[in-house]
């Protein structure tokens, strides 16, 4: 802020501020040298005045008195044009099915012989387990 702005000047202007309920821009005027002031400076004092509870009625150039406003350029989406027409790939034939080897069984080993099917262990596991609990209904009957 420059040097002609002291505290005095701002609790002056706070207290009418908290009095009138805001200040407007001609309250800056009549107490800062506004025409003198940056605009980066009367920001910094439009801050402070808000921070300390008091709102501030701007006039909209004053803050950027040089500067028309700005238009945005209007973005809109980007249209990426599709590739050109492609080559269709040709179906390849189609083979038979063929047998995979296991990577477990070694050369000239077949996988079955080394364990059993597992379908096989399971079936007898449940058969075996019926069969105990079917013992145990029928002797706690009797």
């Amino acid at each position: 802020m420059q040097p002609a702005l002291d505290s005095t000047t701002l609790d002056r202007l706070i207290s009418l501020g908290r009095e009138r309920g805001h200040l407007t821009t001609e309250d800056l005027r009549a107490s800062l040298p506004i025409e003198s002031m940056s605009a980066d400076d009367i920001a910094l004092v439009v801050v402070h005045l808000e921070e300390t509870g008091v709102p501030v009625e701007l006039e909209p150039g004053l803050l950027s008195p040089d500067q028309k406003p700005v238009s945005m350029p209007r973005h809109s989406a980007e249209i990426i044009p599709f590739p050109g027409p492609r080559a269709k790939p040709k179906p390849a034939k189609a083979q038979p099915l063929q047998p995979v080897k296991s990577s477990l069984s070694e050369p000239g080993e077949d996988a079955a012989e080394l364990m059993p099917p597992v379908h096989w262990v399971v079936a007898g596991a449940g058969i075996l387990a019926f069969a105990v609990f079917s013992l145990i209904i029928f002797a706690t009957a009797a």
